[in-house]
């Protein structure tokens, strides 16, 4: 007899079979009284045989000493029988399982594994990255098989999520025998290709969120520990705090292998490159360049640009600048000022390098924008309700510009008047055609009664679906009929600003004789198109006495920028100061607006700022159409820069000739790397049910770099062009170094160990200790005095004393 699992048990055993790790057994077992109530029976069926043998002795008297004994033998048979029923006698056959000790080993997959395992400027060491390091260890280094020979050993990655199983190693380890399998068949042998199945693409680091919910699925009284190898760069999600308080809790041990230089690093990098898309030939414009240093605090360095236009082989460096890192880690801007001197596409390559000394990686010196010169002269359309002096100067400036073509309608003007202009028109144009052709209206003070709803409509669709640009200069005529009349709120939706129905301030030609100057927000102080200086670094704006007159209005509408008010402090209305300078987006296009049709005042300052006054809103205006270059087609993307991994919605714009909608439910567009690289399969547009001249996709470049994206336009040679650039996440880009701190927290209190990447061979395999155990399977309990054979025997043994007494007439 020998205690067990069950409480109050006697049993023997015996062993059955065994299988592999399968162990079964039969054991015969025997319920004891748990309480003294349980005992009342048995006491009671013990006081009964008792009770039997002194009836026995009694009754010999009676009958004969062998009767005696035979009856007597009868009901002590019956009572023993039933004590035995009692103590419930049962076999229990239980077949119980060895369940392998578990290690989970958690690998780093985000893209800032892909950095170098050691600083560069340690030029004696092999270069390798983070993750060919982990690649290494894994696979050949002996900690895989010495893991093996007593766990079996998952397999899991992370970056911005946990992934699925991806591979699991069965253990090596005998549970019969307790030592480890030496001959392994090479067939049964799982084959894993850890360069694939760990390849370092992640775009952000949840190392606390992953890892926390690895131990809540992976949870189990054999999981010895977790493996954790990462440079540590977690850079989203919760911190590691959570897994390590949880692996606390749960008894599991965290052990962390940093990978990665703990050096502090010394890098330089061109974080951005802003500049514009498309700039007119001849124009000047800026391209600024964004650098960032790090442990370069007080260092010189040199900034080059580089120019490759459409007719050079190589790029050639055209500017070059020293400059002097401040503060570590702040961004530093480095301004560059072009004027190129042909058509066609431009590339510009910032590159900076640090004076006299090794970085810590040198892939981020340079960045690299196109610009698309284009030599398409700029048609604008000058609509006036009558001959002001603002109509007359901004007429002959644009008339005399070389790189636009100006179209001039003078509503108050009779046939046979003489205008500078290339064309005069005597109405809006009437036909889809006809209007496209232009890319800015320019309005002053329009008489709007005079375009048909037609014609309105044709306006707005115009500016919302074909980019176009309008700059609605107020009045004292019109303006007031348009903020009054019901049938213009289509015009008047087009306006920035909340017009004020009746002009009192404006048409009241006595009071305005004192001149205000303009009070401008800081989205004006900024704004580049108003800047009309030659260099943009003087301030103009302070030399001008101002305007007198400026139209109230109730306010800027949502989405409106403004530029500057009117500083009249009698002006001032319910919606605050009159708005002089504002501009919004409309669908596609811009409408810019201005509130004094006295700009002409400027020429007191130098007439050279009125001229560029009226250019540089008119460039602004027509932002949406320069942007196109195409009338029929163009590509609506959300920006030029995106993230490697990151989808690019794509957009595009596409009419036939009759600027009527493709009849193609789905286009395809070419796409290319750099160098002409094209990209298999192609992307698929379909079109937007509720844009039927639109066609919608998506776009997920699989390398950093540029693309270049193509679509040829139904009947005829032109293609619309746009380029993206794909970069690495800076998120990851920036984790130069490996974060040791973070790794040893996690471990802190887990009985784990943080350990570099050069130890972890050798020291891992003793940190798990074996946690298999035996676990049941299956079992079934078969109680022996269950049969009908003891029944019958109790009923034979009660019915022959019974009728024994009854011969003997004892009963």
């Amino acid at each position: 007899m020998a205690g067990s699992e069950f409480p109050n048990t006697f049993f023997s055993s015996r062993l059955l079979a065994q299988s592999g790790s399968e162990l079964t057994s039969s054991t015969l077992e025997w319920d004891l009284p748990y309480v003294w109530q349980d005992w009342i029976p048995i006491v009671l069926l013990l006081a009964a045989m008792g009770t039997t043998v002194w009836f026995a002795l009694r009754d010999k008297r009676i009958v004969g000493r062998n009767w005696v004994l035979f009856l007597a033998s009868l009901r002590v048979l019956f009572l023993a029988i039933a004590i035995v029923v009692a103590l419930n006698p049962h076999e229990r056959t239980q077949t119980d399982a060895y369940r392998d000790s578990r290690v989970i080993v958690l690998v780093d997959t985000s893209q800032s594994m892909q950095q170098p395992e050691t600083d560069p400027r340690n030029t004696g060491v092999p270069q390798r990255t983070r993750a060919a390091a982990v690649n290494d260890l894994l696979e050949k280094s002996p900690l895989v098989d010495e893991l093996r020979s007593q766990h079996s050993v998952d397999v899991y990655s992370f970056d911005s999520d946990l992934s699925e199983l991806l591979v699991r190693l069965p253990s090596r380890f005998n549970a019969t025998t307790g030592a480890t399998q030496t001959s392994i068949d090479p067939t049964q042998e799982p084959s894993v290709d850890w360069g694939k199945i760990l390849e370092a693409s992640g775009l952000t680091t949840r190392l606390g969120d992953s890892l926390d919910t690895l131990l809540v699925e992976g949870k189990s009284p054999t999981l010895s520990g977790v493996l954790v190898l990462s440079d540590g760069a977690s850079n989203a999600g919760r911190d590691v705090q959570v897994p390590r308080d949880r692996a606390r809790e749960q008894g599991t041990r965290l052990v962390a292998v940093g990978v990665g230089s703990t050096e502090p690093p010394v890098n330089l990098e061109v974080t951005r490159i802003v500049a514009p898309t498309d700039v007119q030939k001849g124009d000047a414009f800026e391209l600024t360049a964004m650098l960032r240093g790090t442990g370069l605090s007080g260092r010189n360095i040199n900034v080059e640009l580089l120019q490759q236009g459409p007719d050079d082989s190589e790029p050639t460096v055209v500017y070059t600048q020293e400059q002097t890192l401040a503060d570590d880690g702040a961004p530093r801007e480095v301004l560059f000022e072009l004027k190129p001197p042909g058509a066609g596409n431009f590339e510009y390559t910032v590159r900076a390098r640090v004076d006299g000394g090794l970085e810590t990686r040198e892939d981020d010196n340079q960045l690299t924008r196109s610009v698309s010169i284009f030599d398409r002269p700029m048609r604008v359309l000058i609509i006036a309700g009558g001959p002001s002096r603002d109509y007359r100067y901004a007429r002959t400036i644009l008339y005399r510009h070389p790189s636009m073509e100006t179209d001039v309608w003078l509503q108050s003007a009779s046939p046979g008047i003489s205008q500078e202009a290339d064309k005069l028109l005597y109405r809006f144009p009437e036909t889809v055609e006809a209007l496209y052709e232009y890319d800015v209206i320019l309005a002053f003070d329009p008489d709007w009664s005079q375009f048909t709803p037609e014609q309105r409509q044709l306006l707005a669709d115009w500016i919302s679906n074909e980019g176009g640009g309008m700059v609605a200069v107020a009045g004292d005529v019109y303006t007031p009929v348009l903020a009054a009349e019901t049938d213009l709120e289509l015009i008047r939706k087009l306006y920035p600003v909340l017009l004020e129905e009746v002009s009192l301030r404006l048409s009241n030609r006595e009071a305005a004789k004192s001149v205000f100057p303009l009070a401008f927000t800081q989205e004006g102080q900024t704004a580049e198109f108003l800047k009309l200086s030659e260099t943009g670094n003087e301030d103009i704006w302070s030399q001008f006495p101002g305007v007198c007159l400026a139209y109230p209005t109730r306010g800027a509408k949502a989405g409106t920028t403004v530029y500057a008010e009117f500083s009249d402090p009698l002006s001032r209305g319910a919606g605050g100061q009159p708005v002089v300078f504002a501009g919004q987006r409309y669908g596609q296009g811009q409408v810019l607006y201005l509130g004094s049709p006295e700009m002409w005042r400027l020429r007191a300052v130098d007439p050279a700022y009125l001229d560029r006054l009226w250019i540089k809103l008119v460039r602004k205006a027509a932002e949406g159409r320069s942007k196109r270059g195409l009338q029929r087609g163009m590509f609506i993307l959300d920006g030029r820069e995106f993230t490697l991994g990151q989808t690019i919605p794509l957009r595009l714009r596409a009419l036939n000739p009759q600027f009527q909608p493709l009849a193609n439910d789905i286009v395809t567009i070419d796409a290319f790397r750099s160098g002409g690289i094209p990209v298999v399969p192609s992307p698929q547009l379909r079109r937007d049910p509720l844009r039927p001249s639109e066609f919608t996709g998506d776009f997920r470049p699989l390398m950093p770099g540029r693309y270049r994206l193509e679509f040829a336009l139904p009947d005829s040679p032109e293609k619309v062009v746009a380029e993206v650039d794909v970069q690495l996440p800076r998120q990851e880009a920036s984790s130069l170094v490996q974060d040791a701190g973070l790794l040893k927290r996690l471990v802190e209190g887990t009985a784990g160990e943080y350990l570099q990447l050069d130890q972890a061979a050798a020291a891992i395999p003793a940190l798990f200790p074996n946690k298999g155990e035996r676990v049941i399977i299956d079992q079934r309990i078969r109680e022996l005095w269950d049969r009908n054979w003891v029944m019958i025997l109790l009923a034979m043994l009660l019915s022959a004393e019974w009728l024994a007494r009854k011969l003997l007439k004892l009963a």
